[in-house]
């Protein structure tokens, strides 16, 4: 074995590394993990109305049927809600002499006061809207709160532009709450209106260019040369101007499509954060949503679905507000112009007999689809009506869904039931309400995601990922590689990055023969327990991959690589990931253990031993602080090996890194040992660059061309005086 000694002592420092290709090799499996189940009671709130939009307030239990799934479920309580107070005067406003009460049937037995379902808070929310927009939003809510007096209501004023702001706190203080109204500030003009009429402006010349087009060449076949030359060089201008008013329209819709998901992003984003400050609240709670218009693409809309399940997990009733009130410019009248220039330009194509523009015809066809998902009815109507909620639009009389919500807020009938089916899975479960009495309308929430953690707020992509973590047998289905890593960095000393990497040939592709387009989904989610079995953070993100079909195969050869940089308490952690191919509904995880040293230690400090896959030269160094970029050395970024084998053909050296931390760390000494089974083969020391700070970064190569295939383990051990550390890592050599 002592003949390995000249393989360690060439070990080198690195000054630069090319890439060094790795391929992969199955993880070992991991041990299964059991969990107990335990009963959890679903609250169902409802409203019901007759044929003349009346709260309908004398039912009782044998009234309602409850379905889940389409599986009838026993309704264990039913209680009829009268609270006291509700948003605008009218309804139970009161002061402290008088009391007002609407109601148009026998009212309920008041809740007795303190009882927390006989709370009620409501968000106000003003979204990106402009100034004819905002006047009308304002002027109904500032009708409908009157200007004194107190509500057993809370209220909260939330603008959306820019980012989410609170503007006034959850409080009945009337006064207040109108301030806060009065005070917010509209987004300006719209951009996609002065857009569209700019649009308009462009189709009508280049129809008009067309047109002067045709009758010049209709002159020019009949007339003598120099007429035919004058034409010529008519028609050439006019051809000229066309081009560049096709490429107008061209980067109009480039922008368009990015200003969707810029203000679908927003807004999903400012909804996310406004129903997070009511999750832990009691009572009936409700977001009122002024808006414009609410953008449901492909894209925006898993964010929408995650936005409604966690208004429905918090029991959030939404209401949308269109305030645009009557429209000036309506968004089906735009989608029926983009169709009728889809027409014209179809027939450019059968003039010319040149097919030239196949591929804006069908991203034409995707914006009319996109188009008509943007309409309020859409986008709007989904949010509200799935939470249990309505929409108002096509109404410049916006108080009149004050008075709605009011009566919602006063009389309602809240339902539990215990599901009969107790798995889960992270699935959504659709909810039914019915009413055994002609003519009712019930509004109640569409359904909740089956987890075990109702309050939270995880994305709804993230909840069958996290099903399956949960399960007693972890799946796996496909290849993937997860690791964890330390970097106590005394600026961040819990800096813990996380990695996950996936190769896409291991996802399901759906191909749309009609569109011509391709797409897959993964779902990448990393959960973190601490030594007690606690989740202490977790991590994840949404892959959506999408594409003409002629480049599915290209797309199946890429690569998924999941990275952040959690912050941890010092101590022993436990690091789930998942990969979750929602297409193919299959799944892989794997389980390792980190731990996070001390930040109390003085003196010196060390990172984990990382084995290098390759090596990415940025050009420049790292602008990040350095604690913030903990794999970036100078100007080389290092991806690390997660368990990949490494094919010796492919190279003879191993890269690995790891970096020094403290006063001391430039003084240390380090040694390096490669092992097999527990038994060192070799020994050698390591020199470590030189450097005046409290930072020592150092990558070297390990000569593998002698080694035989196996699995081997690098240790690295660092002293400085009294204080010794080591670090290992293990690497698996394949011919």
């Amino acid at each position: 074995m002592r003949r390995y000694i000249g393989v360690i002592a060439a070990v080198l420092s690195l000054a630069a590394l090319g890439d060094v290709p790795v391929r992969g090799q199955e993880p070992s499996s991991t041990t299964p993990q059991s969990y107990n189940t335990a009963t959890t009671a679903i609250l169902v709130d409802v409203v019901v109305r007759d044929r003349k939009d009346r709260p309908i307030l004398d039912l009782d239990a044998s009234d309602f049927e409850l379905l889940e799934d389409d599986v009838p479920q026993k309704i264990d309580s039913f209680t009829r809600i009268s609270r006291g107070g509700g948003i605008g005067i009218g309804v139970r406003w009161t002061s402290p002499s008088t009391s007002v009460v609407t109601a148009a049937a026998p009212e309920p037995t008041p809740l007795a006061s303190g009882d927390p379902a006989a709370e009620a808070n409501t968000a106000l929310v003003f979204d990106h809207l402009s100034s004819e927009s905002l006047r009308l939003a304002q002027k109904a809510t500032l009708d409908y709160v009157p200007m004194n007096g107190t509500s057993d209501v809370r209220l909260a004023v939330f603008a959306t532009d820019p980012g989410v702001r609170m503007l006034q706190g959850y409080t009945t203080d009337r006064a207040r709450v109108r301030q806060a109204v009065a005070g917010v500030m509209p987004s300006g003009t719209s951009a996609s209106e002065q857009q569209a009429e700019r649009r308009e402006e462009v189709v009508d010349r280049r129809r008009q260019l067309i047109g002067e087009t045709d009758q010049l060449a209709a002159a020019a076949a009949g007339g003598s040369g120099a007429a035919l030359a004058q034409n010529a060089a008519e028609m050439g201008e006019r051809e000229n101007e066309r081009k560049l008013l096709e490429t107008e329209l061209s980067m109009m819709g480039a922008f368009d499509s990015m200003d969707r998901e810029r203000k679908g992003y927003d807004t999903t984003a400012s909804l996310m954060t406004v129903v997070q400050t009511m999750l832990y609240m009691p009572g009936r709670k409700t977001v009122v949503y002024f808006s414009e218009g609410l953008p449901v693409t492909p894209v925006m809309s898993a964010q929408l679905d995650r936005v409604i399940d966690v208004c429905n997990r918090s029991n959030v009733t939404v209401y949308a507000v269109d305030a645009k009130g009557l429209r000036a410019r309506s968004t089906l009248l735009e989608s029926r112009k983009t169709i009728d220039e889809l027409g014209e330009e179809r027939l450019l194509q059968v003039a010319s007999g040149s097919d030239r523009t196949a591929q804006p015809l069908m991203l034409q066809f995707e914006r009319v689809e996109d188009m008509m998902k943007l309409d309020s009815r859409v986008g709007l109507a989904k949010l509200a009506e799935d939470t249990g909620g309505f929409l108002v639009e096509g109404s410049n009389d916006l108080t009149s869904a004050f008075r709605r919500i009011d009566e919602d807020h006063q009389f309602h009938y809240l339902l539990t039931y215990s599901p009969a089916n107790t798995s889960f899975d992270g699935k959504f479960r659709s909810i039914a309400v019915k009413v055994r009495r002609p003519g009712a309308e019930v509004f109640a929430r569409k359904g909740y995601r089956a987890t075990r953690a109702p309050g939270t707020s995880g994305a709804s992509f993230e909840e069958p990922a996290v099903a399956l973590l949960n399960a007693k047998q972890l799946p796996n289905a496909f290849p993937i590689r997860a690791a964890g890593f330390s970097f106590p960095d005394p600026a961040r000393p819990g800096l813990t990055p996380v990695l996950v990497r996936v190769g896409t040939e291991s996802l399901a592709f759906s191909v749309d023969e009609r569109r011509h387009t391709y797409s897959a989904q993964a779902a990448v989610v990393v959960r973190i327990r601490d030594a007690q079995g606690r989740e202490v953070q977790r991590v994840s993100q949404q892959y959506v991959l999408t594409g003409e079909d002629t480049q599915v195969e290209a797309a199946k050869k890429g690569e998924i690589l999941f990275y952040r940089q959690p912050d941890l308490p010092a101590g022993l952690y436990t690091v789930e990931s998942i990969v979750l191919d929602a297409v193919g509904n299959r799944a892989s995880a794997r389980v390792s253990t980190l731990t996070v040293p001390d930040a109390g230690t003085p003196g010196l400090g060390m990172s984990s031993l990382v084995i290098v896959s390759r090596v990415e030269d940025t050009g420049e160094a790292a602008r990040a602080d350095a604690h913030s970029a903990p794999f970036y050395v100078g100007s080389q970024l290092l991806y690390p090996n997660v368990g990949e084998a490494v094919k010796k053909g492919a190279t003879n050296e191993l890269p690995f890194y790891f970096t020094l931390y403290g006063e001391s760390a430039p003084r240390a000494r380090a040694t390096v040992q490669l092992l097999r089974n527990g038994t060192v083969l070799a020994e050698a020391p390591l020199d470590l660059p030189a450097s005046s700070g409290a930072r020592v970064q150092h990558v070297g190569k390990l000569p593998i061309g002698a080694l035989p295939a196996g699995t081997y383990q690098l240790r690295i051990a660092v002293g400085e005086g009294q204080q010794h550390l080591t670090r290992t890592a293990f690497f698996t050599l394949v011919e």
